[in-house]
C-alpha cells in the first residue's frame, strides 16, 4: 500500500509541475545574484515550501508553471521584485 501512496504522490507532483523543477533550477542562474539577493531568494523558497501542503493545487501549479517561472527569472525584473521584498514592500 505505501508503494500505491508513493505513486499516487509522484503523480500529484507531476501534475503540480514538480517533474520539471530541476531543469527549471539548472536554468536560474543564481551567481548572478548577490549575496543578499541569494539570502533572500532562499528564504523565500524555503517560505514556500515550509507552506506547500497548505497551498491549493492551483497555486502549486502556478509556482511551477515553466512559462511563468521562465518569464519571472529575467534578472532585472527579479533583482526588482527583491528590492522591494528587502524595503519591506510585501503586501
Amino acid at each position: 500500500m505505501s508503494q500505491s501512496m508513493g505513486v499516487n504522490a509522484q503523480e500529484r507532483w507531476d501534475n503540480e509541475g514538480g517533474s520539471q523543477l530541476a531543469s527549471l533550477a539548472k536554468s536560474f542562474a543564481i551567481e548572478e545574484y548577490e549575496e543578499s539577493e541569494r539570502r533572500i531568494l532562499a528564504f523565500l523558497g524555503a517560505s514556500i515550501l515550509s507552506l506547500w501542503e497548505e497551498l491549493p493545487v492551483d497555486a502549486r501549479q502556478r509556482v511551477l508553471n515553466r512559462e511563468r517561472a521562465q518569464a519571472a527569472f529575467t534578472r532585472s525584473a527579479l533583482k526588482a521584485k527583491i528590492a522591494r521584498v528587502a524595503e519591506g514592500d510585501l503586501f
